[in-house]
């Protein structure tokens, strides 16, 4: 593999990967910059939260580059398609600009990582066979951001459950208090509650 490709995707000598060296230095398995919900995090430091909100910085570049070329690997995507898919990994807490995705497929194709073609107005990109051979070849690292991908993932959900109690239990109760609701939509209130607990109890 062209040494230009380890230095694109931000992997030093050894293999090892910035993001993960810079996660030791700020912290270690037991300091603050361990997981999605520490400081720093698995994926470089971020504001607003556990998880930044969506203009964040979740992913470390090299990490980014990674996964995307890893998502072209499984079906040929356009930019908005990565975006997009990044967004679904993430439950629309991260998504990353237009700015930063399509100069990256730009580069990965000027790498002979990636190849594209052109549908309609838009651009199609899938990757090569040198592509996927870098992808093989850096599995055990790809592997890793997705399994701590993964864990933020659910972490998410959690976070994204307690908002919406959050705005129920504050919806309801101010309904109550004014008593803004009539007889008839107090009934309806209570079919829509129990019909939630059905589903929830179906899942």
């Amino acid at each position: 593999m062209h040494s230009h490709q380890r230095g694109f995707f931000g992997f030093g000598r050894g293999g090892g990967h910035r993001c993960f060296e810079a996660h030791d230095e700020r912290g270690g398995r037991n300091g603050e910059g361990h997981g999605p919900r520490g400081r720093g995090g698995p994926f470089g430091r971020h504001r607003g939260g556990p998880f930044g909100g969506r203009g964040a910085r979740l992913f470390d570049a090299g990490a980014l580059r990674l996964v995307v070329l890893g998502l072209l690997a499984e079906a040929p995507r356009h930019g908005y398609d990565v975006i997009k898919a990044l967004e679904a990994r993430f439950q629309g807490a991260y998504s990353p600009s237009p700015g930063s995705i399509y100069p990256m497929l730009q580069m990965m194709e000027d790498a002979d990582l990636a190849t594209s073609t052109t549908v309609g107005t838009k651009r199609l990109y899938a990757v090569t066979d040198q592509g996927r051979a870098y992808l093989e070849e850096n599995r055990a690292e790809l592997d890793k951001i997705n399994a701590q991908l993964e864990e933020a993932s659910g972490a998410l959900g959690e976070a994204a459950l307690g908002e919406v109690l959050h705005d129920l239990r504050k919806t309801l109760f101010a309904k109550l208090r004014g008593g803004a609701l009539s007889a008839e939509q107090a009934a309806k209130a209570r079919a829509v509650l129990e019909q939630a607990v059905k589903d929830l109890e179906a899942l």
